[in-house]
């Protein structure tokens, strides 16, 4: 198939941003050093291109898989950026991905043009490609936000929970106390608890493409 368009156009990217909670803590973040230029030697978030003919997600998840070996998360778009000049190869706009996991055994590996790929602590970021840390800011902030007004913690917990964790969860990621929380979520009908445990009710995925932006 052939692509043809008399004006100029972007590229599309897409980088993912994969944090894990250890013991329900703060989270961390993975990122990989780049191995090409430009911004060699640079920690960035995995992604890169899309292709022509695949789907923003699935193109998200391949590059992923390529850049640290990680496979089969719950990844959500969570929101695009592409302010001129961003990417010294040209313009730019970049989908950006995300999904919070708590699992220990994850262990990455760099691959494609990655040279390495490891877990920082979100408030303790190298130096970075491109705007990557402009973005991971905001999704610190966008994290800290969800967790204070609405709830978290959905694929963390695999939809069920004690309230006790789900409770710790937040109060760490918010670093308030907050100890009606559990019962505003069920009043807001955001979590069903019996006897301690609690079950996520979140909206279902309305198609493959689409999923809840719950972190």
């Amino acid at each position: 198939m052939s692509y043809t368009y008399e004006y100029p156009r972007p590229s599309v990217t897409l980088d993912s941003v994969i944090l894990r909670t250890l013991q329900l803590g703060f989270p961390e973040i993975l990122l990989i050093k780049r191995g090409h230029k430009p911004f060699i030697g640079h920690w960035a978030l995995p992604g890169g291109f899309m292709e022509m003919d695949e789907k923003p997600l699935t193109g998200a998840s391949r590059e992923l898989e390529e850049e640290t070996g990680l496979c089969d998360l719950p990844l959500k778009p969570l929101f695009c950026c592409g302010e001129p000049g961003r990417d010294p190869r040209g313009r730019t706009v970049t989908m950006v991905f995300g999904c919070l996991v708590r699992d220990t055994a994850f262990a990455p590996q760099g691959g494609d043009d990655a040279a390495e790929a490891a877990w920082f602590p979100l408030r303790a970021l190298p130096e970075m490609a491109f705007d990557h840390r402009r973005v991971v800011a905001q999704i610190e902030q966008n994290l800290i936000w969800q967790a204070r007004y609405a709830i978290i913690g959905r694929d963390v917990f695999h939809d069920l929970a004690s309230s006790k964790d789900i409770l710790r969860l937040h109060q760490n990621i918010t670093g308030e106390t907050r100890p009606n929380f559990i019962e505003i979520c069920e009043e807001r009908e955001l979590l069903t608890c019996r006897d301690g445990i609690c079950q996520y009710n979140l909206p279902a995925p309305a198609g493959p493409d689409w999923q809840p932006l719950v972190w």
